[in-house]
């Protein structure tokens, strides 16, 4: 069973995940992508820090290799921000899925993993998913813009990048480190982007806009997961991040459910195709 816990890890991150995505769409109608990101972000430490016993014992090419983590993840999220202002919650769950291609490339040139036959039909079936949803459009001014689309994608290769840190950082340290470090210099650096844009914030927004401290909560818990599961010597940033593709049902349910999106049906068939990847690289990978 300890061989198979990292994947229920994982697992569990991914449905976490995939709530998120709405989450963000929804506490944007109240708040500024900036607004939500300080806050989420300060909510979320406060919520680590007795939690964080060992943090201060981390070697300082740690915390700084946490620092470089936090600036990619910082950029990942103002791009998903970017993206989901223009795009539905369930294409963007559905977009989202193409880190896998990123972290398969990078699981594989650099943490030396290997490409098996049964992951590289997986990454094919990814591929083939994303090109299967993009036939069809279902913005309500036609189809999204190709600067949406690069915004999306950029936050996918930012995740991608950020993944494989985690899996290589969780060898040195312990996962309360990694978070503790992790979510203060995010915090850090929303307050400068805030501070140079000189953009006014409010703590009303968290009184008015409950999504913020449910998302802080959800981030806190689904990341020490994830870093549990990276600290897992079994474990494979190839293999994890299929895993992850299975939020995306979240995702396009959420859109359904809480936003009307259209064209559930066919989304979620593209999302099958892609979910057969994940089962394929995982038994048989």
């Amino acid at each position: 069973m300890q061989s198979y816990l990292w994947i229920i890890l994982v697992f569990i991150y991914s449905l976490l995940k995939g709530s998120r995505d709405g989450m963000k769409k929804a506490a944007l109608k109240k708040s500024s992508s900036d607004e939500i990101l300080f806050f989420y972000s300060l909510i979320g430490f406060i919520l680590i820090i007795p939690f964080s016993p060992n943090a201060l014992s981390t070697p300082p090419l740690y915390i700084f290799y946490c620092f470089v983590k936090a600036a990619v993840v910082c950029s990942a999220w103002i791009f998903a921000y970017i993206a989901l202002k223009d795009m539905t919650v369930s294409l963007f769950g559905i977009m989202d899925m193409s880190r896998m291609i990123f972290s398969t490339f990078l699981g594989v040139a650099v943490l030396g993993e290997s490409l098996s036959i049964a992951k590289a039909v997986g990454v094919i079936l990814v591929i083939a998913g994303l090109l299967c949803v993009n036939t069809r459009s279902d913005a309500a001014t036609g189809k999204v813009k190709f600067s949406v689309v690069i915004f999306a994608l950029l936050n996918c290769i930012f995740n991608s990048i950020s993944g494989t840190m985690d899996k290589a950082l969780m060898k040195s340290m312990e996962a309360e480190q990694l978070q503790f470090w992790f979510m203060l210099f995010l915090l850090v650096l929303y307050a400068v982007i805030i501070a140079i844009k000189k953009e006014r914030i409010s703590i009303k927004s968290i009184k008015g806009n409950y999504w913020i401290p449910i998302m802080s909560l959800s981030l806190v818990f689904g990341d020490r997961l994830l870093f549990l599961a990276n600290a897992s010597p079994e474990s494979q940033v190839t293999v994890m991040t299929v895993i992850k593709q299975s939020s995306v049902i979240v995702t396009i349910l959420t859109g359904w459910i809480f936003f009307k999106e259209k064209n559930i049906l066919f989304k979620l068939m593209c999302a099958l195709i892609i979910l057969c990847g994940i089962f394929i690289s995982i038994f048989w990978g």
